[in-house]
């Protein structure tokens, strides 16, 4: 996971590989750390995940929650076909915006300036 400041209040968060049981585990705090204590938006990239279980998914939820009510939020992008459809089976868009591409997730987040 790979976290670049893209401006005031706003994040890209890049992951790669499998968001399953271990991986999480491994870098939830770290995620959460980096978004939710200054109310950061953030842009995913899932561009180089090929797997998304269960807890990658609440890791997602917990973030879009905790940032809600932060006054903040948090879209995910480039998400590969099974991914997006463990998205579609649980409703995340219901949650969070899933977008194509990192622009449309910078529009879905917007920025400090837009807010």
């Amino acid at each position: 996971m790979e976290i670049t400041a893209v401006g005031p209040r706003l994040v890209k968060v890049t992951i790669t590989g499998r968001l399953d049981a271990p991986t999480v585990d491994s870098i939830e705090t770290r995620f959460i750390a980096s978004l939710v204590p200054a109310a950061n938006s953030a842009v995913i990239d899932l561009t180089e995940v090929d797997f998304v279980a269960s807890m990658g998914i609440r890791m997602l939820v917990l973030a879009a929650n905790s940032l809600r009510t932060r006054k903040a939020s948090i879209a995910v992008y480039g998400a590969q076909e099974r991914v997006l459809q463990a998205f579609d089976a649980v409703s995340l868009e219901q949650i969070l915006p899933i977008c194509a591409t990192e622009a449309e997730a910078l529009a879905a987040v917007g920025t400090p300036a837009q807010k």
